[in-house]
């Protein structure tokens, strides 16, 4: 009876597949792990972006395997390709326009600041440990890692099953808000160690939620990967901030001094929140023109299934009685 129970917890017999959360934390917490033994590894014997390219690399790796290993063995009906890998002519368009959008979004409040006399450019063309644009290729590359394992395993993984499992209380709709929702609060966590300020975290749910927004209304990952990726490469290439610790190894476009009110606030303030919310409009724009609505994309999503639908109200049987 306990070795049922046990197997139970883990096991969903009648759909013959590991239970959700299991689903989920596979890959979340492996790519996890793999940062903290990649980070160990390389801990000062690389350049600065050679190592950030070890460590975000690392993740990825690990969250495509374990995903593919989590559709062999353990019964995940989704792969790569359902939760938003499947490449076409549609994906790349999304990607390439996520990562002109990433820029776009990250520039816009780093250059009104710089305008307004909030921020002080106070180095172009900054060499970090590296030549300048071998220092941002490799830097870039290794953003384009992080956006493709954070938004595989953050939004693909993790909304769709969720999603899934919440079925059974929930409204398809509301199922799908509500594993946005906590992915986006499992995001917001998993960057503790970044704002200065405990209450700054919300910086990074709010991320999270703009992220899945963007996945769940276009249906595939391209367009959040590239944005993801380039809001990176723009924050922390194309304009470095000088309050943010190792940033001088890093090399960058520009260097800014940020007024002392923002030094103090640090990261996840006002900058990063207008930067998202702009990343967030610019994406919902592009989804707007090239869908012509902003929907859910639920079948593309796979959540459309019948298993998971409520069963119907049966129709009274009539007595003959008019």
């Amino acid at each position: 009876m306990s070795t049922r129970w046990a197997r139970s917890i883990f096991w969903n017999g009648e759909k013959r597949r590991a239970r959700i959360p299991w689903l989920i934390a596979l890959p979340l917490v492996g790519a996890y792990a793999s940062i903290i033994v990649a980070g160990e590894v390389v801990d000062g014997a690389l350049p600065a972006p050679a190592q950030q390219l070890v460590v975000s690399g690392a993740p990825a790796i690990v969250a495509v395997a374990l995903i593919l290993l989590s559709r062999r063995f353990l019964g995940a009906r989704r792969g790569l390709a359902d939760y938003g890998l499947r490449v076409d002519r549609r994906w790349v368009v999304d990607l390439l326009a996520g990562l002109g959008i990433g820029v776009v979004g990250v520039s816009i409040p780093f250059l009104i600041g710089i305008g307004m006399g909030w921020l002080d450019v106070v180095a172009v063309f900054h060499r970090g440990e590296l030549a300048l644009w071998s220092g941002i290729g490799l830097y870039g590359l290794a953003m384009l890692c992080t956006g493709l394992w954070e938004e595989l395993v953050l939004r693909g993984v993790f909304v769709c099953n969720a999603a899934d499992g919440l079925r059974r209380w929930l409204s398809p709709r509301r199922a799908v808000a509500g594993g946005v929702a906590v992915s986006s609060i499992v995001f917001g966590l998993g960057h503790l160690g970044q704002p200065e300020i405990p209450a700054f975290i919300l910086t990074w749910i709010l991320a999270g939620v703009v992220f899945g927004v963007i996945y769940v209304y276009s249906g595939n990952l391209a367009l959040a990967i590239g944005a993801h990726a380039t809001y990176n490469i723009t924050y922390n290439a194309g304009f470095s901030r000088t309050d943010i610790a190792g940033s001088e190894d890093l090399s960058a476009i520009t260097r800014i001094s940020p007024d002392p009110f923002l030094t103090d606030i640090g990261p996840g303030g006002p900058i990063e929140i207008a930067a998202f919310l702009s990343v967030g409009v610019l994406a919902l724009g592009w989804l707007s023109l090239t869908r012509g609505s902003l929907t859910v994309q639920s079948a593309a999503l796979g959540l459309d299934t019948s298993s998971q639908t409520r069963e119907p109200r049966p129709t009274p049987v009539s007595n003959g009685r008019s």
